[in-house]
């Protein structure tokens, strides 16, 4: 039975929350200890051995979703990961979007538009409101959004801006578990917990990940948060020495 990932893998999301990860600068984990170029996110890594790890079915589907779900990275997760109410100059974007799709669907427009395109209609169908459609507007700009109908109609990289990222959050609700070993036949709680259960399934023991170029230290950092037995090695003295301080003085247990 092949892996997940040798299946499918969801890029765009994955890549959003890669991009807001290496992008947080002073907030990642692992520089806090020394700057080293071209540091893999975390996510990415955490992702990677999820997906060699999980076996695929044959509902894609339904792999998907839990791949997801995994990694908080479903709905439910990224909504449970939202750190509180979005601001509410959101709604302006939410607000506007809305209005100009409402428009290109009611006249047939072109798919396909820059977004200059989009920009110049949208002022136009804005400056043509009347007073009391713009004071309605202005009402909704005001607001933060308080409700989950609302936050889901966000696009997700719109969304994970308010929200805590994957590698820091404590994982996936006691419910989404509940579905997650239903689909995988397993009994975790925890990552740690369906990593080395899926190892044992897959190899009768406890997954081991060997990064030879370690460099920064994410794969070997990553992999041993995750519950695998994780080795690291390096030809720069810098690049091991990063690499033991992320295990022995950022990491836990052994």
């Amino acid at each position: 039975m092949p892996a997940f990932i040798e299946t499918q893998f969801p890029i765009a999301r994955l890549s959003a929350e890669s991009y807001k990860e290496r992008k947080a600068a002073v907030s990642q984990t692992l520089p806090t200890l020394g700057k080293w170029w071209g540091r893999k996110p975390l996510v990415l890594v955490r992702a990677i051995i999820v997906g060699m790890l999980m076996p695929s079915s044959d509902d894609p589907k339904k792999d998907r979703d839990v791949f997801l779900k995994i990694l908080t990275m479903d709905d439910d997760g990224v909504w449970d990961r939202c750190l509180g109410d979005v601001p509410a100059g959101i709604w302006r974007d939410f607000a506007d979007t809305e209005i100009a799709t409402n428009f290109f669907t009611a006249r047939g427009f072109r798919s396909g538009l820059s977004q200059a395109e989009k920009d110049q209609i949208c002022a136009t169908i804005l400056s043509t409101l009347s007073a009391e459609r713009r004071r309605d507007l202005d009402q909704h700009r005001r607001r933060a959004i308080a409700d989950r109908t609302e936050f889901d109609r966000l696009a997700y990289s719109a969304r994970i801006r308010y929200c805590e990222r994957p590698e820091n959050h404590p994982g996936p609700t006691p419910s989404a578990w509940e579905e997650i070993n239903a689909h995988l036949g397993t009994h975790a709680s925890t990552l740690s917990d369906l990593i080395q259960e899926l190892g044992k399934r897959m190899f009768d023991d406890v997954p081991r990940v060997g990064d030879c170029f370690s460099g920064g230290g994410s794969i070997p950092f990553e992999a041993a948060r995750m519950g695998c037995r994780s080795y690291g090695s390096d030809l720069n003295p810098v690049a091991a020495l990063l690499t033991w301080s992320d295990l022995n003085i950022l990491g836990r247990g052994e």
